[in-house]
């Protein structure tokens, strides 16, 4: 038997090679790495004493796959029903056969699962920024390259089907965008009470800094005070007094152990919280003042950094979505927003509200509507491609 050996870029360009070489109806015999290419053994012919088995490998791995599991599924019926009969009407000279019988297609059923390792241990699985120029040519696999989530391609696919590489990923940023961002945002700015929660340095107290500069910015609006609830403030550095003292607005301190009701006589007008206290006893806080003022008048901003890590995301997501929050994005001047993090908000179904940076309080709090987080996007993705 004479073979050839293919190498190529990608896989599929080594398919390629071995179609106009061998024709359609070549032989793989082996498939490898080579470096960052990938090398195909083929052949136009087959040996003499191949046997039938062997010739019915010239088929797609997944009807080989299938027939194996098939053959596999047929022995246990068998093994099922000889047992039921050893059981219930044969002599124990005939159990002994069955049991002999048995170990026999152990043996046969070992050397198929064999086979079939050894034909997955020569496969190529090639990634999407991998694939040559045909078959990358399509929205969904760019979205890919770009590391929006499966989940999040195929749930938006209406927006892009059907359209140019071009016009579907800007129909598809668009969709994505109106599905993440959070359209009642400027809502959120009228609560009467702000809480801020997150872990600990993320930036939750700039954040509530810039959130009452924002509020500050409309004329008709009273000027919020900040609220912090750390036990022990004199251990350590106060930046939100600091803050209070840079905007000429008032700052409170409030321990959780206190009623609500001296919460609610703590100032009048709005308050925005920083919540620096542990995640239960800040939920239990939260849910305590929505019921004596109203849920409506109340809004949670969950302050994530920028960069973070999807693990990391989805975990605070996780401890804070009872409360119904609209994300923050923190320290966006020092690491760029991903589509794979924006991503799992889509899959969770939560709204981002904000972008803010960690340098400046004022004029520094982007607020993230559908146009201008897609705008935000489109820029990153062309970044990237310019990048590449």
């Amino acid at each position: 038997m004479t073979t050839y050996k293919f190498l190529a870029t990608d896989s599929a360009s080594a398919m390629e090679e071995v179609v106009k070489k061998l024709g359609p109806d070549a032989l793989i015999v082996s498939t490898s790495k080579r470096g960052n290419k990938v090398e195909i053994e083929a052949t136009d012919s087959i040996p003499k004493d191949a046997t039938k088995e062997r010739l019915a490998e010239k088929g797609n791995f997944s009807d080989i796959l299938h027939s194996k599991i098939d053959v596999l599924r047929e022995k246990q019926r068998h093994r099922i029903y000889n047992k039921s009969l050893d059981q219930s009407f044969q002599k124990e000279g005939s159990r002994n056969s069955a049991k002999k019988n048995d170990s026999s297609d152990m043996i046969r059923i070992k050397d198929q699962l064999n086979q079939l390792q050894s034909m997955l241990a020569g496969m190529v699985i090639t990634e999407e920024k991998n694939l040559n120029e045909v078959a990358a040519n399509s929205v969904p696999l760019k979205l890919r390259q770009f590391e929006f989530s499966p989940e999040v391609i195929m749930s938006l696919k209406p927006a892009f089907e059907g359209l140019s590489i071009e016009r579907g990923t800007a129909s598809f940023l668009r969709a994505f965008s109106k599905k993440i961002a959070c359209e009642e945002v400027n809502e959120v700015l009228k609560s009467q009470v702000t809480f801020i929660v997150g872990s600990s340095g993320v930036g939750k107290t700039t954040l509530s800094a810039k959130l009452a500069a924002r509020m500050m910015e409309d004329k008709d609006s009273s000027k919020p005070s900040l609220v912090s609830t750390e036990s022990h403030l004199s251990s350590k550095k106060d930046d939100l007094s600091y803050f209070a003292r840079l905007l000429n607005i008032q700052k409170f301190h409030y321990q959780l152990e206190q009623s609500v009701d001296g919460f609610e006589k703590l100032c009048n007008g709005k308050r925005i919280v920083d919540l620096s206290s542990i995640a239960e006893e800040s939920k239990y806080f939260i849910k305590d003042v929505k019921e004596k003022i109203g849920a409506t008048k109340v809004a949670t901003i969950l302050c994530l950094p920028t960069g973070a890590n999807k693990q990391f995301i989805e975990d605070q997501i996780a401890t804070y979505i009872n409360l119904n929050p609209i994300i923050a994005f923190s320290k966006a001047d020092e690491c760029r927003l991903y589509p794979r993090e924006l991503s799992v908000l889509a899959n969770k179904n939560v709204k981002v509200g904000f972008i803010t940076g960690s340098k400046t309080i004022l004029s520094s709090l982007a607020i993230t509507e559908p146009d201008v987080l897609a705008s935000h996007l489109e820029s990153y993705l062309i970044d990237e491609v310019n990048y590449e």
